[in-house]
């Protein structure tokens, strides 16, 4: 880690720096005899390792923790809230863990969204930060009885009995897979934080470049240590189990869930198995785990819904679900609904979990059946067979490790499938258990993903992979659009082609940015939004409501340490940032998208005074791009990102009111600024 002579000086003076929690019995933090355990814990022996420090983590009961954090006494406080009021005193350093306050509840038919809520009894833990938030944000909104709870248990077993119909809570306290949920959008993300006194800036920094420089491998081995220990020490003593020979297999070979590279299983159910194996390795005996779904395991790994699995099993809530998507090549025809591919030659995995979905909707299909993914890729290639059906990020591994960037994703359906382990019901008790830990898989809820599979030639920084892999996308939304005006297709139809096409683009910014993928959606909503108030033509709107987001495709090429520094760039980094424009327009000025497509990409940094990246002045700059301007600035100031608190709506107004004639084009500020409610709707309701 390169550090600042301050920042060395001050570890000097502070080996034994004590960072504080309560003792909430979490994988993030437990005790046992006496010790801390836990991610927390590991995370701060690693950073001792790397800083050569003796930092430690003590507990303390939650209302001297609270007494002690209001006094501003010395030290470093883990999982306080990020309040405006506290941000006075202290600094956030996010750690691993997205935190959402979402609605859990049980009945489907009663429940489908948050206005169905009114007259509901909805549960409440008095003491969360998640119940002060959402009674702020929705009490005026949401007509609901309160009924108050001590804790996360008392909540669920109130759900569970019918006590109430619903809950609040954090995905912190609560897996949301263990309930369904509807999500708040007017409340933000929170990151399990460490808070630091103002008075530590030195520390603060020291442990942002920490986050920062924390590698994705890493991140996976805390994670799975700190849930075995949970588990370990949680299962302790449970004699149930003792004795127990259990049969395990894989229900099939495929990218992300299970998949076999040099005979060797990887992916999210391997991994989970190595730990369930080292959680009951004195009590429980496990085979060790092939291919073959139908056959008569005690525990399937990873299993869709499908006739192999009997009234003989019991099935874990899903630990991954995926929208079916369709791949075809690259000059072939695109889909936005299973009708579309009537009359057509499809290539199928053998015993495939689609098989049912594709019989039952389709008409006059010819159904040629393979033993492998790779098979039927060789299939679509030669012209044997039109489409292939799986999880889109299967297809973006292929595309990745062979070379094979002559195919596409030609639409992702409606139909999602989720992956489970199966356990026998004759093995209640280790259903029970593994339910438990495949609930705590965190995959959505970590920042860094760490199931993503790393490529054996390229890098996630490999600008010309990232540059392939991107062209592809953006020629199929560059046919899309051509057909737009071609074909003149239905809007509906046109909406849920683009989602889909844009889909495959999001993809692809996975490998640079993790976190545009909401903020682009957003820009075209915005864009479009912003365009009809300024009564632009309908053609002009209908493409800028479909390639707005395409604006800073560039920052694919720029390299990931300034796209994530969290700090302010200097001079050299500014320098290097600004090419993102022109590496953008490289990548699109010899495809067939629209010159406002150019246009924006290339002139969304200008400036109305003329002191942009390119120095265009008034309205030289094209007008798409004076539009994205302001609403990439305004989106920019509102959203949170793991090192940057989002600004209020009203702060965010009053800087685009003092950029007028300045950054912005004067009349368009004028329009943006009469109608800026409408722009905090579209923010938070587009989350």
């Amino acid at each position: 880690m390169d550090l600042t002579e301050e920042e060395q000086e001050w570890i000097q003076n502070n080996k034994n720096f004590v960072f504080y929690n309560n003792d909430y019995n979490s994988r993030l933090f437990f005790i046992e005899d006496g010790a801390p355990k836990g991610l927390y814990s590991n995370l701060i022996k690693d950073i001792n390792k790397k800083l050569n420090t003796s930092f430690q983590l003590k507990v303390k009961d939650i209302d001297d923790l609270h007494a002690m954090f209001d006094r501003l006494e010395k030290g470093s406080y883990l999982d306080f809230a990020d309040t405006e009021n506290r941000k006075e005193n202290y600094f956030f350093v996010p750690t691993l863990y997205r935190v959402s306050t979402k609605v859990f509840y049980k009945n489907t038919d009663q429940i489908i969204d948050l206005v169905s809520l009114n007259n509901k009894k909805i549960g409440l833990v008095e003491d969360w930060f998640s119940t002060t938030n959402f009674i702020e944000q929705y009490s005026d909104s949401i007509q609901y009885t309160p009924v108050k709870f001590a804790d996360v248990n008392s909540l669920i077993n109130a759900l569970n009995s019918g006590e109430v119909d619903a809950f609040v809570a954090d995905t912190q306290e609560i897996t949301d897979k263990a309930f369904p949920t509807l999500n708040l959008p007017r409340l933000n993300n929170l990151y399990t934080s460490f808070a630091i006194p103002k008075s530590q800036s030195e520390l603060y920094s020291i442990l942002v470049k920490y986050f920062t420089e924390l590698k994705s491998e890493e991140v996976k081995e805390f994670v799975k240590q700190s849930r075995e220990d949970y588990f370990l020490y949680l299962f302790k003593g449970n004699n149930e189990l003792k004795g127990s020979s259990i049969s395990v297999g894989y229900g099939f070979n495929a990218f992300p869930a299970s998949y076999l590279v040099n005979e060797e299983y990887h992916g999210i159910a391997p991994t989970l198995f190595d730990s369930i194996k080292r959680i009951f390795k004195d009590s429980v005996t496990f085979t060790e785990p092939s291919v073959g779904e139908c056959k008569d395991y005690d525990v399937l790994l990873s299993t869709f819904e499908n006739e192999c699995i009997t009234d003989k099993y019991f099935l874990t809530k899903p630990y991954y679900s995926f929208e079916l998507s369709v791949f075809n090549k690259l000059e072939g025809n695109f889909i936005s609904r299973i009708a579309d591919i009537n009359y057509s030659t499809v290539g199928m995995l053998k015993n495939a979990y689609y098989y049912d979905y594709i019989k039952n909707n389709t008409l006059n299909v010819k159904m040629v059946f393979f033993d492998t993914f790779e098979e039927i890729i060789e299939a679509i290639d030669d012209g044997r067979v039109d489409y292939a059906f799986g999880d889109q990020r299967l297809l973006m591994n292929h595309t990745i490790n062979h070379d094979m960037y002559d195919l596409k994703t030609a639409g992702t359906l409606t139909k999602t499938f989720s992956v489970y382990i199966a356990v026998k019901k004759e093995h209640e008790a280790l259903f029970n258990a593994i339910n438990l830990i495949s609930t705590s898989s965190d995959n959505e809820r970590l920042i860094k993903n760490i199931y993503i599979n790393e490529n054996e030639k390229y890098q996630k920084d490999d600008f010309w992979l990232l540059i392939a892999i991107l062209l592809v996308s953006l020629f199929i939304i560059g046919v899309l659009i051509a057909r737009v005006y071609i074909e003149k297709k239905a809007q509906a139809r046109l909406l849920r082609m683009n989602e889909s096409l844009i889909g495959s683009l999001e993809m692809a910014s996975l490998y640079s940015d993790e976190e545009t993928s909401e903020h682009n959606k957003r820009i075209n909503v915005y864009s479009e939004h912003l365009s009809k108030l300024l009564k632009m033509p309908n053609s002009f709107v209908e493409d800028i409501r479909m390639i707005a987001s395409l604006h800073d495709i560039g920052k694919i090429g720029i390299p990931h340490y300034i796209l994530k520094k969290p700090g302010k760039l200097d001079s050299d980094e500014f320098d290097v940032m600004k090419k993102h424009v022109n590496i953008g327009y490289e990548i699109i000025k010899n495809t067939d998208l629209s010159l406002i497509t150019k246009n924006i990409v290339l002139y969304h940094h200008e400036k109305w005074n003329g002191k942009g990246y390119l120095s265009l002045v008034g309205e030289e700059i094209p007008i798409e791009a004076r539009i994205v301007s302001i609403v990439d600035v305004y989106d920019a100031l509102r959203q949170k990102r793991i090192y940057k608190e989002g600004f209020t709506h009203e702060v965010a107004i009053k800087i685009i009111e003092e950029e007028k004639g300045v950054s912005f084009d004067p009349k368009i500020v004028d329009i943006f600024l009469e109608h800026h409610e409408e722009f905090r709707a579209i923010f938070e309701n587009n989350q």
